[in-house]
């Protein structure tokens, strides 16, 4: 008995089991078991399996045509076959359906820009208080954020640099998909991985007084930045060519600039 069971599927492969046997057990039954289950989670095994299920069925039908043909039992083998193919595909695409569902972001708060997404947060906008506000009370709520993804022409330095305390504190990954420019770069390099998609950048520029009555010196504000990306092992070439860009200009270096420079250290 037992020896049977083992040779059961090089008895189906080869088509050496009877037609209904087939269909109904080896095909139907088990795809259908196989799906009431949701499927088998790695799809090339699951494919697999399924290629042996019809194989040896069809193999199977074209034993008993050989003998006999018979037009019903064709019929029913097709759409047996047919069947089996959305059987199979459906487990898969509820899958990637609700890991996608589970994955879109909550409601963006337009007042912070902050979106939370089950394993990290986006700040998408103008760096502002009310967005580090957020972002430290989403942090203190979810200890499983462990990634903030910046999409940010800039903002507030003040606001900045209170996120990028908030990114050094919890020990946060950094990632840019698209644009982190001007203030979101000292959130962006407070990272300790800092990673960046093929088509994102970063823009850096130098700072400016926009009021005409001077309540802080650039030189120093420009120091504590300095200081702030030299310690998170950003070469000082890199740092000095942040400062020396113009204000109403942005330097957009490539990705091989950036990485050779220290600030991007992960893939």
């Amino acid at each position: 008995m037992f020896s049977k069971i083992l040779s059961f599927p090089l008895a189906h492969w080869r088509g050496e089991v009877a037609l209904w046997p087939s269909l109904v057990i080896t095909l139907i039954g088990l795809r259908l078991l196989i799906s009431s289950l949701g499927g088998i989670p790695f799809l090339t095994i699951d494919v697999l399996i399924l290629i042996w299920q019809i194989t040896g069925t069809l193999r199977s039908f074209a034993r008993s045509q050989a003998d006999r043909p018979d037009l019903i039992n064709a019929v029913i083998t097709l759409g047996a076959v047919t069947l089996c193919l959305p059987l199979t595909a459906l487990p898969h695409l509820d899958r990637v359906a609700a890991n996608y569902q589970a994955n879109l972001p909550d409601e963006v708060a337009p007042e912070t820009g902050l979106v939370l997404v089950p394993t990290y947060a986006v700040l998408h906008g103008p760096v502002s208080f009310p967005m580090f506000t957020a972002l430290e009370k989403a942090l203190t709520e979810n200890s499983e954020l462990a990634r903030l993804v910046l999409h940010s022409d800039g903002g507030r330095v003040f606001a900045a640099r209170a996120i990028a305390r908030l990114v050094r504190d919890y020990g946060l990954a950094t990632h840019v998909e698209d644009t982190c420019a001007s203030a979101c770069t000292l959130i962006f390099i407070a990272g300790y991985n800092r990673s960046m998609g093929p088509d994102a950048r970063l823009g850096f520029h130098g700072y400016q007084q926009t009021v005409y009555v001077e309540t802080v010196s650039l030189d120093e504000e420009e120091a504590k930045d300095r200081a702030a990306f030299l310690a998170q092992g950003v070469s000082e070439d890199f740092v000095d060519q942040i400062f020396v860009t113009g204000p109403d200009d942005m330097w957009f270096p490539a990705q091989e600039v950036l990485t050779g420079a220290g600030v991007l250290n992960a893939p």
